[in-house]
């Protein structure tokens, strides 16, 4: 399991062996990436994230992925680029659209719940 900005620090820090790279994530028996989406949307990003989806897709393993792209965009891409990259994740994945509460919404609410509480118990003891 890792995420596409771990995957674009690596190619980037690579100047030779990109292609050895994203082979060796096709090694795995199944692939999991978070996040998909988070990365910067240069051409550069662009075109490593496709090249490691289709890799993925060529290979014919399982691939999970994450991602922070509602329904309605993975269907109606706003480039080519992002085309490319969508109908190959559709035709590989099975989209699961999750709603609900965000984790990490609700611990911080709940961290600055304690803070409030922290410090209206030292205005108080003053």
């Amino acid at each position: 399991m890792t995420n596409f900005t771990a995957i674009l620090n690596d190619l980037s820090e690579r100047f030779e062996g990109r292609n050895e790279y994203i082979d060796y994530l096709c090694r795995y028996p199944l692939l999991i990436i978070d996040d998909l989406g988070t990365e910067r949307g240069t051409e550069y990003a662009l075109e490593h994230v496709y090249n490691v989806i289709d890799s993925r897709y060529r290979s014919g393993k399982p691939l999970i992925l994450t991602a922070n792209i509602s329904p309605d965009v993975l269907n109606n891409p706003p480039d080519m680029a992002h085309a490319r990259i969508y109908s190959r994740i559709l035709e590989m994945c099975v989209p699961i659209h999750v709603t609900g509460v965000q984790n990490r919404k609700a611990a911080a609410q709940r961290k600055m719940d304690t803070l409030k509480s922290m410090m209206n118990e030292m205005v108080s003891n003053d």
